[in-house]
């Protein structure tokens, strides 16, 4: 596909090929930030070998293979109770799959799939990031090294189509052409509320590069992926967030905050992680979505296929029943969690809103929707069994 495409048509967005992976270590090993950044990743190896074996690599695969692997392993084994997957066998390494997924983190969600991915000797995926995260030159070369594309964020409007344009094109040779996966969030930034819902709007973007119509989107082989944490490291900001726009209207990033984000994601406590990787949508949930005749209605229809298979396998964990009850004042799912639990839970919550500022009730009740939602939203799609 890219050759029908101008050389380069690609550059501005695309993660680093071999041939630039020497060059962007060599920038890297010359920044501050980033020699901080490994020592606090790999506190125990000696600076100079690391060095060494960095300045060693010479593709991306081998990149993240030595480093990037090596990396998320520490991230689990210090900020983790485990990381668990199911449903691997629905991917095969001969394919290309663009695993659409709810989105809780802005690195961690990417970084443990494709690790997840490694271990299982499967090929990592290519990562959507938004422009907005790449807030230093360094930044944008490592995540450059890991796979990651970008989706430039707040274009001006008579630039959106032809940036969607290229995107979708990029998408599409990634999977029709090279064979290489692709993740991306089902909509534009995490869930702040704990409700996973696709965008119609990356669905259409998605078909910019096809004139297809269902076919299309069935050569993109969606995959949909169900991530859940049983403590969200960044559940705080976030409960900080809503809660400023229901008093306000809005809320106003301080300069920084994402990559703040960013850090708390990597290094706060999650307890247990689970991913569960769906088989592709079917070749007749997408006709028959585009038997509609509405483009818009078959867009809707896809990303409510998207929606029912990543609620349906999202993993439940005690704080889920436990955040329910409070939040309701009862009960009902009592039976599902023992009291220790509960009081685990209840202290999280007080460390928690001792971080915030505003109305500490208010506060707490935007901190249990992010955990009592994902049980909503199995119990509306009939998806409950506690069992």
């Amino acid at each position: 596909m890219e050759k029908d495409f101008e050389k380069g048509y690609f550059d501005t967005i695309r993660p680093f090929n071999d041939d630039e992976v020497q060059a962007a270590i060599a920038r890297l090993l010359d920044n501050p930030h980033f020699r901080a950044a490994l020592n606090f990743v790999f506190p125990s190896i000696d600076a100079n070998m690391l060095e060494a074996q960095l300045r060693s690599i010479n593709s991306v695969d081998e990149f993240q293979a030595k480093i990037i692997s090596n990396a998320v392993a520490a991230i689990i084994h210090n900020s983790t109770s485990g990381l668990h997957s199911s449903g691997l066998e629905n991917l095969h390494a001969d394919r290309g799959y663009l695993c659409i997924s709810n989105h809780r983190d802005i690195v961690m969600d990417s970084a443990f799939l494709n690790y997840l991915l490694f271990k299982q000797k499967l090929p990592t995926t290519r990562i959507a990031i938004g422009s907005n995260l790449l807030q230093a030159p360094w930044i944008e070369d490592l995540v450059k090294l890991n796979k990651n594309f970008i989706v430039n964020r707040n274009v001006q409007p008579r630039q959106a189509y032809e940036y969607s344009l290229q995107l979708s094109r990029y998408i599409r040779f990634s999977i029709e052409e090279d064979l290489s996966s692709v993740w991306i969030a089902q909509k534009e930034g995490r869930s702040k509320d704990g409700i996973d819902q696709t965008q119609s709007g990356l669905l259409k973007m998605l078909g910019m590069s096809s004139d297809e119509g269902a076919a299309g989107y069935e050569k993109l082989n969606i995959a949909p992926v169900s991530i859940s944490y049983e403590f969200e490291p960044c559940a705080g900001s976030k409960a900080q967030e809503t809660y400023m726009k229901s008093q306000t209207g809005s809320y106003q990033k301080a300069a920084g905050e994402d990559v703040r984000s960013m850090q708390l994601g990597i290094v706060r406590p999650k307890g247990n992680v689970h991913f569960h990787f769906s088989e592709p949508l079917s070749k007749d949930s997408i006709q028959n979505a585009f038997q509609s005749g509405n483009r818009n209605d078959a867009m809707k229809l896809i990303a409510e296929e998207i929606d029912k298979e990543i609620i349906k396998n999202y993993k439940l964990f005690p704080n889920n029943f436990i955040a329910y009850d409070l939040f309701n004042n009862a009960e009902t799912f009592s039976q599902v969690y023992t009291i220790s639990e509960k009081e685990v839970f209840e202290r999280y919550l007080s460390e928690e809103l001792d971080q915030l500022q505003g109305d500490r009730d208010a506060l707490k009740l935007h901190l249990l929707h992010i955990y009592m939602n994902p049980l909503i939203r199995k119990m509306d799609f009939g998806f409950l069994n506690t069992n």
